[in-house]
């Protein structure tokens, strides 16, 4: 497969991906031809409610999205569970998806990093600068994402602190639609099995999926109404 992967430029301090992809193969070689409907959606389509954020998104790959309980405390959060036996096996069991306002601040917060000046930088450490660049070790560069009605913004990050057996590539993402972004990071692949199988372009799959539905939003609104596509980059490899 190929993909084309952007870098972007700097929304204040957030930067917004709003790209086309290219596929010119499979995600995964062999494993569509032998179950030829695991990416097709299955049941998926009712609204789904996750704070202030209401959207569709398809149950995929032998997943499913489940909405928090309507008594559940702050911050809402709904979880899209995953198999992890089979053979569309996960890394992880799911991910979680939660809302937030779609401020630079809160963005940037749900990321746990913010693009400066051509890179990724994580918050630093107290008293010093409050981001600091990624280790060159992790690897942080940015992933594409395309929506339906909203703006992306997603990039993968190395650990380089602990086991070394536990190590795992995360992908952080915020799917940004009006003044809601809908966001969330999980484990895609570990970093000691370099043979090991990532799961990025299915997470990618399934993110893509998203709708957001908001009748009361004015008429012709949407998230690239207010940001910027940004320019092409160099690849990253998932």
């Amino acid at each position: 497969m190929s993909e084309s992967f952007h870098s972007s430029e700097p929304f204040g301090n957030v930067v917004i991906v709003q790209v086309k992809k290219l596929i010119l193969g499979l995600c995964i070689p062999g494993l569509a031809a032998a179950y030829p409907d695991i990416s097709k959606p299955t049941t998926g389509t009712a609204e789904q409610i996750v704070g202030p954020c209401r959207f569709r998104i398809a149950n995929m790959y032998g997943g499913e999205f489940r909405a928090p309980r309507p008594d559940s405390s702050p911050p809402h959060q709904g979880t899209y569970y995953l198999p992890v036996t089979g053979p569309t096996a996960f890394l992880a069991g799911g991910f979680g998806m939660f809302c937030v306002e779609a401020t630079n601040d809160r963005i940037t917060s749900a990321l746990n990093a913010k693009y400066v000046d051509g890179r990724w930088q994580r918050y630093g450490l107290d008293g010093g600068p409050e981001f600091v660049p990624f280790e060159k070790e992790a690897n942080a560069r940015t992933v594409s994402m395309k929506g339906r009605n909203w703006a992306g913004i997603a990039y993968i990050e190395d650990d380089t602190t602990g086991d070394q057996r536990r190590r795992a590539r995360i992908f952080h993402f915020c799917l940004i639609h009006n003044v809601h972004a809908l966001c969330g990071n999980a484990p895609v692949k570990w970093l000691a099995d370099r043979n090991a199988r990532s799961d990025l372009c299915r997470m990618r799959t399934i993110l893509e999926s998203v709708e957001f539905v908001d009748p009361r939003a004015p008429r012709g609104a949407s998230a690239a109404d207010t940001f910027d596509a940004p320019p092409a980059a160099r690849p990253a490899q998932p």
